[in-house]
């Protein structure tokens, strides 16, 4: 099984949770496959030769998308996800009102696009901690069981 992961990150935190993700999915013999939105990757040279993808994010400002993955989220609109699944996590900081909102926002646009969430959207707290960790995990192996199962 082979799984894309594209993330932006700006202090860190997401792209820690990324790491903490792709350990747990390589620990259950998946081939892995990691892109920094920063990089360029264009849609549709993403959503290819994949068993499943997951897009990870952080919210920036009033809840927004932020711009390191900004064009990659409005793409997206405009290509056909039917039936793809897709999983969506991202960090954020509760003391803000719009606490991970951009983790919705990228789970809306993939879903209208006809991707179908193979797990639970996954929204942590800053860096990821112990809970945060088992919790990255599990959604790891939900993702794999769940795109096994199909």
């Amino acid at each position: 099984m082979k799984i894309k992961i594209i993330y932006t990150s700006l202090t860190g935190n997401t792209q820690e949770t990324v790491e903490v993700l792709s350990d747990a999915l390589t620990a259950q013999d998946i081939d892995v496959e990691i892109f920094d939105s920063e990089d360029g990757i264009e849609v549709e040279d993403f959503f290819t030769d994949a068993d499943a993808y997951v897009l990870a994010i952080f919210t920036d400002g009033d809840g927004e998308v932020p711009d390191g993955i900004i064009d990659f989220y409005d793409d997206i609109a405009d290509f056909d996800l039917t039936d793809i699944p897709v999983a969506v996590l991202g960090t954020g900081d509760t003391s803000y009102d719009d606490f991970c909102h951009a983790v919705d926002l990228l789970a809306e646009q993939c879903t209208a696009s006809g991707a179908r969430l193979a797990v639970p959207t996954l929204k942590i707290e800053l860096a990821p901690d112990d809970a945060a960790i088992t919790a990255i995990e599990q959604f790891g192996q939900q993702l794999t069981q769940q795109v096994a199962a199909e």
